[in-house]
């Protein structure tokens, strides 16, 4: 289990391809991704379990990072835990599923791309209402909060793991 879609998409997804040319590692890479999964994904498809008794009190949104949805086709699990979690009013904001951008170099090599993707997306956070936006990628989640930072907004920003831990 890991609390990354970036991490889990490479290990899935990108280690049998390193490991091609060598039959032994390319077996265990191939094993290894059989055995990884993305802590949301883990919680609700491998566990069955959508209600940890979390409690957060305030409104929150989600945010879809890019490797997690477009890569492991998770979308449901991390909503189904923000739904279970008491006191709390989710609320979807517009296109949660917009790249924030970030993108490892993409964002250094492209800066005014880059800058105005994540400008969208704070834009959608901050017109959710939202007093909290969560996700499952923690470089999409500095970046929104770097960017929010920048622009002096009170709207915090958590990984979905502490948002279930009650952080």
């Amino acid at each position: 289990m890991c609390p990354s879609g970036s991490c889990v998409s490479m290990v899935k997804h990108h280690y049998p391809d390193l490991f091609k040319d060598d039959p032994v590692w390319a077996q265990r890479s191939h094993q290894l991704g059989e055995r990884t999964f993305e802590l949301s994904q883990f919680l609700v498809d491998i566990l069955g379990l959508v209600d940890l008794g979390a409690r957060y009190r305030g409104k929150v949104t989600y945010h879809d990072s890019c490797h997690l949805l477009r890569t492991l086709g998770v979308r449901e699990q991390p909503r189904q835990l923000i739904q279970h979690v008491k006191n709390t009013e989710f609320i979807e904001m517009r296109d949660p599923d917009r790249c924030c951008g970030f993108g490892g170099t993409f964002a250094v090599k492209y800066p005014e791309i880059f800058t105005a993707m994540v400008d969208v997306k704070v834009q959608n956070i901050m017109d959710s209402g939202a007093d909290v936006v969560t996700g499952c990628d923690i470089s999409c989640l500095m970046n929104i909060q770097g960017r929010l930072s920048r622009l002096g907004s009170s709207i915090k920003v958590i990984h979905l793991a502490q948002l279930l831990a009650g952080i």
